[in-house]
């Protein structure tokens, strides 16, 4: 018989899978409707200059990325060497952006940051942190541009309400959790641990942070558009708050498919059926070639730590070698056999025979 919490642990991979393949359908469907040309025109199209300002963007956005990790850190009272919190902020976020928060992000902080000395609590802590950081500022920025400037969907999508219903719902909750971080001192218990809100200073960094985070993204997709696209940033900036909402609640690693659906659909009536190469160019230089340095350097520092670790070793074996006590070596008269030949008189040491000229034939 499957235990029930077998069960609660497999919908959501199930789940999520469901949706990817969903999704990866409904995205081929729609490309059949896209001509070679269109396709072309859509990757060659872009202006070079822009896709290097769009590379310089995706590489000034891993490092923000670490400013997530320094928050949490803060907020769990243990500071670390930039260095260190550097790395496991670009593995944990490149490596997490495309096989998951479960899959890649979450081991990779628990197992670097368990090393670097923090405990169980405290990483728990730190997790809780990381997705309040992005919720909070996706919440304030995607509520104030879905408002200020949402986005019409398209008539086949048939969701109950718009996007400007969903600006107010994202808004409201990051009121409500800016006041709470006011307001609210007390734990909240989460399973055997008791967290409290973030300090209000902190909680306004989280949401600082994480808005950065996602108007820079939002920027490196406008550059991959088309040069003779004629579609204003507040447009794609709205589009991709609603892409990457929903994708975040799919559950599917790194939105894929997801993504891509819902940006193709938000935007080919603007930017034209071209747009699909836009995306594609975007999740490439954004998702796969952040994921191939970090898998580099992933290697690149086990390598390293590794062989620093053998070096370690072997010097502290050379060390305990050269520190152990030698065996005090036996007097020379004692430890040779006397020869029976020798014609030396026994009352006479043989070096003072030699020395004296004396020998056993005199």
């Amino acid at each position: 018989m499957i235990k029930k919490h077998h069960l609660r642990n497999a919908i959501g991979p199930v789940f999520a899978i469901g949706l990817f393949l969903l999704a990866i359908r409904l995205l081929i469907h729609e490309a059949q409707e896209i001509t070679w040309e269109e396709f072309k025109g859509g990757l060659i199209g872009v202006d070079p200059m822009y896709l290097g300002i769009a590379a310089f963007l995706v590489a000034l956005n891993y490092g923000l990325l670490t400013c997530y990790d320094i928050l949490a850190l803060r907020y769990v009272l243990r500071p670390l060497p930039l260095p260190r919190v550097m790395l496991v902020s670009f593995l944990g976020f490149s490596l997490g952006n495309n096989l998951g928060t479960l899959l890649a992000a979450a081991p990779i902080r628990y197992r670097y940051y368990r090393q670097f000395g923090l405990s169980h609590h405290q990483l728990m802590g730190m997790m809780s942190v990381l997705a309040l950081t992005f919720w909070s500022g996706l919440a304030w920025l995607g509520g104030t541009v879905l408002i200020l400037s949402p986005i019409q969907l398209p008539a086949d999508i048939p969701i109950p309400f718009g996007t400007r219903t969903l600006g107010v719902g994202l808004l409201t909750i990051a009121v409500a959790y800016t006041a709470l971080c006011f307001l609210w001192r007390k734990p909240w218990p989460i399973g055997k641990l008791h967290l409290r809100l973030p300090q209000p200073g902190l909680a306004i960094a989280q949401a600082s942070v994480a808005a950065v985070d996602l108007i820079i993204s939002a920027m490196t997709l406008y550059l991959c558009m088309p040069s003779d696209a004629n579609v204003p940033f507040p447009l794609v900036l709205s589009a991709f708050l609603v892409a990457i909402t929903i994708s975040i609640i799919t559950q599917v690693p790194g939105g894929l498919g997801v993504l891509e659906l819902i940006l193709y659909a938000l935007l080919k009536d603007t930017v034209g059926k071209p747009v699909l190469a836009a995306v594609l160019i975007f999740r490439v230089l954004y998702f796969f070639l952040p994921l191939v340095f970090g898998m580099i350097t992933l290697v690149a520092h086990e390598i390293y730590v590794g062989a620093l670790e053998a070096k370690e070793a072997k010097d502290e074996i050379n060390h305990e070698s050269q520190a152990a006590p030698r065996p005090s070596a036996k007097p020379e008269s004692a430890s040779r056999t006397p020869n029976p030949t020798s014609q030396t008189p026994a009352s006479v040491d043989p070096s003072e025979a030699i020395a004296s000229g004396r020998t056993g034939t005199d």
